[in-house]
């Protein structure tokens, strides 16, 4: 049986040079799975943004100002949504990617309201009392986006 050195590995002609069989199937399969991904990866955004605003709203309501640890928490999540818009700036013209856009802005508010007023006992209290409008409003934004999911498949 004949041995297969590494040099030896099937090659596809590809343009003006050859690759490895191997190195354009992989770039297809990250391609399709990219490309099918898009409404999935969006959708998890929402939740874990959702969600994270559910929960300081919550810490609020208990009577608790958060922590700065509280704040990363509350603004590494939007961090990685704007990456992935940067990464799906191709989309920018479908309407489930401009809302998107907008929920994430409105978001960042949401977080930067928080974290300004964390440390002043008295604008916290007015920030507090203001965070349940607040995330119903994002939660509608949040159905916005899903809504323009919908009626782009």
């Amino acid at each position: 049986m004949p041995r297969v050195h590494a040099g030896n590995r099937p090659r596809v002609a590809v343009g003006s040079g050859t690759v490895r069989a191997r190195e354009v199937l992989t770039l297809l399969l990250i391609s399709g799975c990219l490309w099918r991904s898009y409404e999935d990866i969006m959708e998890v955004h929402l939740q874990v943004l959702s969600s994270m605003a559910a929960k300081v709203v919550a810490t609020a309501e208990g009577g608790r100002r958060p922590t700065s640890n509280d704040v990363t928490e509350l603004m590494y999540p939007v961090q990685r949504a704007r990456q992935f818009t940067h990464q799906y700036r191709g989309r920018a013209e479908r309407e489930s990617y401009r809302r998107f856009a907008a929920f994430l802005d409105r978001y960042q508010q949401f977080a930067e309201a928080i974290d300004a007023a964390r440390g002043d006992a008295q604008r916290w209290t007015t920030v507090a009392a203001r965070l349940p409008d607040e995330r119903r409003a994002l939660v509608e934004a949040a159905d916005e986006v899903r809504a323009a999911l919908a009626a782009e498949k």
